[in-house]
């Protein structure tokens, strides 16, 4: 069992289902779950809208998405045990443990995709801090430990501990003229949407809008003409034919210091904009930064409108420099991808 918040699961269940059935389970702004036979998406459930619960869930420090992933384990393995399960978080290692103590799985493994700096309000500070206390215990008590960066700090109370490549998928996008500029995300003042609405309206560049929030939709009214809003998406087809004609991917941030969230994870949109060749524009954020710039797949940038700018065009003018760059990285990472999961998996399987 598979479960994720938003980090290429479906590329990744293809990958871990070559060594056995996979139950895909998707908890984020949407809640979706699959069942993944020899590479092959074999049943696709409904695709269930819940981003206006995620309050509530982050307040109750992740309480409904470990009853989903209770019910989900339930209905889907079909009364079989689980040989593993791969899980997110606290919030759906701590059912995982649960159905451990009760023999109803072999080997967890705790996959830590983000930290949050204790910061902000006494309220704010002294949630994220019971949060690192609980994640820290759930580090612990699994059989191993993934995390999308060496930097996230509770990985190292598990000696178990493993930085995971997570997959790129491949989408065959063709490498012809591409015009338009893509965004995934969750809208915050933090990825500097604002700047990126003045560059599309003074070049008159096409904008696609993946994602939502309370933020965006306070925005909205300054977004240049002709821009789409295509809401939230899990569907990897429609992403792909949104992102296949996108010359840039946007995945800037304001704060790049470690007291931002950004800095410990992984740019996630990163890994989709990938899949399609579409090259992007960041800022040094987090670790996965410096590959970026290693095989010259985008731009890194600091974070002030004169060098986004510059980015966005260069990018825009050289696309097929940049489809080819991507191609040969994503091989080459994806082996590595390979790699680490028959290594991982091999140990998990036959370790007692």
């Amino acid at each position: 069992m598979l479960q994720g918040m938003g980090n290429n699961e479906q590329g990744w269940a293809r990958l871990l289902s070559k060594f056995g059935r996979v139950v895909l389970v998707q908890q984020s702004f949407i809640c979706h779950t699959e069942i993944w036979e020899g590479g092959e998406c074999v049943y696709s459930g409904p695709e269930i809208n819940v981003s206006g619960k995620r309050r509530w869930d982050d307040r109750l420090l992740g309480a409904l998405t470990m009853l989903r992933s209770l019910r989900a384990s339930r209905t889907f393995t079909r009364g079989q045990k689980i040989d593993l399960i791969i899980s997110s978080g606290q919030s759906m290692t701590l059912p995982a443990l649960l159905l451990r103590l009760l023999g109803k799985t072999k080997k967890v493994v705790c996959v830590l995709t983000d930290f949050l700096p204790p910061k902000g309000s006494f309220t704010v500070r002294l949630h994220r801090r019971f949060n690192t206390w609980l994640t820290r215990w759930v580090v612990r008590h699994s059989d191993e430990v993934w995390a999308v960066s060496p930097r996230i700090p509770m990985m190292q109370a598990n000696p178990r501990n493993f930085v995971v490549p997570l997959c790129i998928n491949e989408n065959d996008s063709p490498p012809g003229a591409r015009e338009e500029i893509g965004y995934i995300g969750f809208p915050s003042t933090d990825h500097a949407l604002d700047v990126l609405f003045d560059i599309c309206r003074k070049h008159s560049l096409k904008l696609n809008v993946i994602g939502d929030s309370p933020y965006l939709q306070s925005i909205k009214h300054l977004a240049p003409p002709g821009a789409i809003f295509h809401g939230v998406l899990n569907d990897s087809v429609k992403i792909k034919s949104v992102l296949s004609r996108c010359c840039c991917g946007y995945a800037v941030y304001r704060n790049t210091s470690p007291q931002s969230y950004s800095y410990f994870g992984i740019p996630s949109k990163t890994l989709a904009f990938f899949a399609s060749n579409t090259p992007v524009v960041t800022t040094n954020t987090a670790h996965f930064t410096q590959f970026i710039s290693q095989f010259g797949v985008g731009h890194v940038i600091e974070p002030v409108p004169e060098q986004i700018e510059k980015a966005v065009l260069d990018l825009k003018a050289r696309s097929a420099e940049y489809n080819e760059a991507i191609q040969r990285f994503r091989k080459t990472w994806n082996e590595g991808v390979k790699q680490f999961h028959q290594e991982r998996l091999a140990v998990l399987f036959n370790d007692p």
